[in-house]
């Protein structure tokens, strides 16, 4: 039986080593994720997990924590003015981009230099769509 992709189990980024509280803060305050409790067998790893939906954030903090410019996680929302007037009420940039047909986005770089972009679908099309993807 070959096997399939089912989608992402979880995906991580790096903060500075040392930074378990401002990373809480922006996980838990400020994009509202409850910080998810790591299992006995990987507690000795530097890293703090978030909720985020249907899947967990693995923060490593690490001393040679490097941003990520251009490769960045792109998080599907519901109601994407509320966490606008959220990062607003925190005083962090955004950046919103209208070149997705059917979503509204924007991107942030707030998290230590990451790239984080947020959109929310209106109208997704249709090629892009599970099920329906057009491959190449």
């Amino acid at each position: 039986m070959p096997f399939k992709f089912n989608g992402f189990d979880h995906f991580q980024l790096t903060a500075p080593l040392g930074t378990e509280k401002e990373t809480r803060y922006f996980f838990t305050e400020v994009l509202g994720c409850p910080e998810v409790e790591k299992p006995d067998s990987l507690s000795h790893f530097d890293s703090l997990w978030f909720d985020m939906g249907k899947h967990i954030m693995h923060i490593g903090l690490d001393e040679d924590h490097h941003a990520e410019k251009r490769g960045h996680p792109a998080f599907d929302i519901e109601n994407i003015q509320e966490l606008m007037d959220r990062l607003d009420e925190h005083g962090i940039a955004y950046e919103e981009d209208s070149n997705m047909p059917g979503a509204r986005r924007f991107y942030t770089y707030s998290f230590f230099g990451h790239r984080m972009e947020f959109l929310e679908w209106n109208d997704q099309p249709e090629t892009l769509k599970e099920g329906k993807r057009k491959l190449i």
